[in-house]
């Protein structure tokens, strides 16, 4: 049982990381909208991008703050 938590902690911190990676890729790209041919376009998709991943990074962080607990409530 103690085994299986650790494996989805792991599995939610990756899943974490990646997500945090693509935020922070979607802030570079909004950096460079200013010289797109149409940028207001781009800005809408990506707000839209940023909210979806912001709502996946926010339950991540729940998990993995629950696995956590769970294993300490284990030992």
């Amino acid at each position: 049982m103690k085994r299986s938590i650790k494996r989805r902690l792991i599995r939610a911190k990756i899943t974490l990381n990646l997500t945090l990676q693509k935020i922070l890729d979607i802030n570079r790209l909004r950096k460079q909208l200013p010289y797109l041919d149409n940028p207001n376009k781009a800005q809408r998709e990506l707000k839209e991008e940023l909210r979806v991943l912001n709502k996946i990074a926010e339950k991540q962080a729940l998990l993995i703050r629950h696995y956590e607990e769970s294993l300490l409530r284990r030992d």
